[in-house]
């Protein structure tokens, strides 16, 4: 069964091309990476299928329901995304407790008071992430990969089906990144189908089932993680020539 289709998804702003004919089927049960330099339009493609931006042509399809033809908020409680924008807007002072709250609201900061509804489901979540002792500390307190896990409980308030994890480990030094990954382990014991976004190959954990390959704005690959064998590929998507080793089931690469 699909939970995400897109159909020939383009994008363009004035005369460049960011996205072309961009093709991809996710369906229950598959944990996708996307992987791609910098500057592939990886994060133009995370922000159509959280519904933020809207592709110049083709297809979206999401649960169901296709994008242009229903209530775009009625799609968004399908999707939650993470990344660097919000951490960095988040108002420094806000209690952790509402920082997962406001998810309920789509705001920076909460302007109402919780109902006890509400406050009780973001405590929930705050102890599904291991952060419920940090629950009234303010966010601008907490770790930079504190943050990060309290954003990811920001965006699941409405058990979505799709969680996109944009970059996630940017700013992170490599502790706090292995600290996180593994983290994200229990995202995926709790049924979250998660598409995590990067341009580092070893950050691709041994659950993740399917990658995709993004270079200049087209899809080089959709499939199978054992793309991550091909040399070949890999160094023609990232631009420069590329060997690989394996260690404890996570995959590395080494210029050549």
């Amino acid at each position: 069964m699909e939970l995400l289709h897109l159909h020939n998804v383009s994008l363009w702003r004035n005369s460049a091309t960011i996205l072309k004919n961009i093709n991809l089927t996710i369906k229950y049960g598959e944990q996708w990476a996307v992987l791609g330099p910098n500057g592939s339009g990886k994060s133009f493609l995370m922000n159509i299928i959280a519904t933020l931006v809207f592709p110049s042509s083709g297809e979206v399809v999401i649960a169901g329901k296709k994008l242009g033809e229903v209530n775009v908020w009625d799609v968004r409680k399908h999707i939650g995304i993470v990344s660097d924008y919000l951490q960095y807007s988040y108002p420094a002072m806000t209690k952790t407790v509402e920082v997962v709250a406001s998810g309920f609201y789509s705001s920076l900061g909460l302007y109402q008071e919780l109902s006890p509804t509400i406050l009780q489901k973001a405590e929930s979540i705050l102890q599904t992430l291991g952060l419920e002792h940090y629950a009234q500390t303010p966010f601008g307190k907490l770790s930079y990969g504190e943050q990060k896990r309290v954003l990811i409980g920001r965006a699941i308030v409405y058990d979505p089906d799709i969680l996109i994890l944009d970059e996630p480990c940017n700013g992170l030094d490599i502790r706090a990144r292995e600290e996180f990954l593994h983290k994200l382990t229990d995202l995926v014991a709790i049924k979250k189908h998660i598409i995590y976004v990067t341009h580092h190959v070893d950050e691709i954990m041994p659950w993740i089932n399917r990658v995709m390959l993004l270079a200049d704005g087209q899809c080089m690959y959709a499939g199978d993680r054992s793309v991550l064998e091909d040399e070949a590929l890999l160094s023609r998507v990232m631009g420069y020539p590329l060997g690989i080793f394996h260690h404890n089931s996570r995959t590395y690469w080494y210029i050549k």
